[in-house]
């Protein structure tokens, strides 16, 4: 019998939500970590910007957004559970082994190594979440793995900057590995499989092939207006991200002065744990605005994303340092809202058996596009458009970055104009 997200049976789903998002932190903090320790990396193995933005971008991104899908296909049909254990200990592992390469071209297999491992995190997770709570309280539920991701940008700068400064970057990459491999035994040994729930088309999609499956997947986002605004959405938006994330610590150390020890408590309390507090209140503000008017669930989003952006400029080009961190206090603690109501909404509007690949298409695109090419764009940008200005480049390509993404909030605007006018398809958004 298929279990409903409100059945009895599924008690202990805030247990599963909590071990799910303690494992969305460990993905974004062993991802992350490099780019904390981006510093220390550069001078050892003599590496110029371009080569970081490769390092710390593309090298993780490709690997990881092409077995995504795979890795969906088999949460359709296969224990998401055991695939997202095995893979958090795959990418736990890969981490570790971050720390004891000895050049370039050592580390660089390594980021493919993590690349593999975290391929198999999200489309399970959210597969998972989705079969344990209902449409009304999916954006919430969402925005709390969300908020894992803020977690873990919290410790990666907090144990990349402490660990990193006091003991050497290698440590900090063998502390974050052995917690993921931890995570993923205590998922296995004590979680169960969550029931798969149905909706009007039953299990209908389950049994194709895996090509057809995949395609069935890519013309529904396609095809449904407001699935496709916010996949764009959320690539740009992603673009503006990955970049900031990635060079934020070395913008602060390098036209600031600031120490590394310094950014990492700074960012990690700012992005880690503000920004959790406010992804997390984000996601239960969209699903109480969606109550209301089915519109105001995206177009909190667009208003988000369009209003941090005088604070971003104001960050970037202020040189006082004391005032360039106040003011980036409002885009650090709600700068990845769009992230939970972005899955809530994509999941709504796709049948049960496809929002696996859904996951996996969505984090194809958005991490191809915001992991692959946010970093490089600003690297490249700093070495080769800016190299004149010195130690400033960074700064202004960041500022350029940080243009593209008002696009973003457009595309939001537009998704939840055509959330109230479009039909219902898989038992999630009903039209205003």
């Amino acid at each position: 019998m298929t279990a409903q997200p409100s059945d009895p049976q599924l008690s202990t789903r805030g247990y599963v939500l909590f071990l799910l998002t303690a494992l969305s932190a460990m993905n974004q903090f062993d991802r992350q970590l490099l780019n904390v320790l981006i510093e220390p990396i550069r001078h050892e193995f003599g590496l110029g910007d371009f080569q970081l933005g490769l390092l710390s971008g593309v090298a993780f991104a490709v690997i990881y957004t092409v077995l995504s899908i795979p890795a969906a296909i088999w949460a359709v049909r296969g224990n998401r559970r055991n695939l997202l254990a095995a893979s958090a200990v795959v990418w736990g592992a890969m981490t570790a082994c971050c720390g004891l390469v000895q050049s370039y071209w050592q580390l660089l297999i390594a980021r493919f190594g993590v690349g593999v491992g975290e391929a198999g995190g999200m489309p399970p997770s959210h597969a998972m979440i989705s079969d344990l709570y209902g449409a009304e309280e999916r954006g919430a539920a969402m925005s709390t793995w969300s908020a894992g991701i803020n977690i873990g940008v919290f410790f990666s700068f907090l144990v990349g900057g402490v660990v990193g400064r006091y003991y050497g970057w290698r440590a900090a990459f063998w502390v974050a590995g052995a917690v993921t491999v931890l995570l993923a035994l205590l998922l296995r040994l004590t979680v169960r499989e969550p029931p798969r729930i149905a909706d009007r088309h039953g299990r209908s999609f389950a049994a194709l092939p895996s090509r057809s499956l995949l395609m069935a997947t890519i013309r529904t986002m396609l095809f449904e207006p407001v699935a496709r605004h916010v996949v764009i959405g959320a690539s740009v938006a992603s673009v503006v991200t990955y970049a900031s994330l990635t060079w934020f610590p070395s913008f602060l150390v390098r036209s600031h002065g600031m120490t590394l020890a310094e950014v990492g408590i700074y960012l990690a309390f700012v992005i880690g744990l503000g920004g959790a507090v406010g992804t997390w209140a984000g996601g239960r503000l969209s699903d109480r605005l969606r109550k209301r008017d089915i519109r105001w669930s995206l177009w909190l989003v667009a208003l988000v994303l369009a209003g941090i952006k005088p604070f971003m400029f104001g960050f970037l080009l202020v040189d006082t340092t004391i005032l360039a961190l106040a003011i980036f206090l409002v885009p650090g603690i709600i700068g990845a809202v769009y992230i939970g109501p972005s899955l809530a909404v994509l999941h709504n509007r796709v049948p049960a058996d496809l929002r696996p690949v859904a996951s996996a298409v969505f984090l194809l695109i958005v991490n191809f596009l915001g992991l692959g090419l946010g970093p490089l764009l600003v690297g490249s940008m700093s070495q080769f458009v800016f190299a004149e200005a010195g130690p400033d480049a960074l700064r202004y390509a960041l500022v350029m970055v940080q243009v593209v993404g008002i696009w973003a909030a457009w595309h939001y605007y537009r998704a939840g104009a055509r959330l109230a006018s479009s039909a219902r398809i898989a038992g999630g958004e009903q039209p205003a």
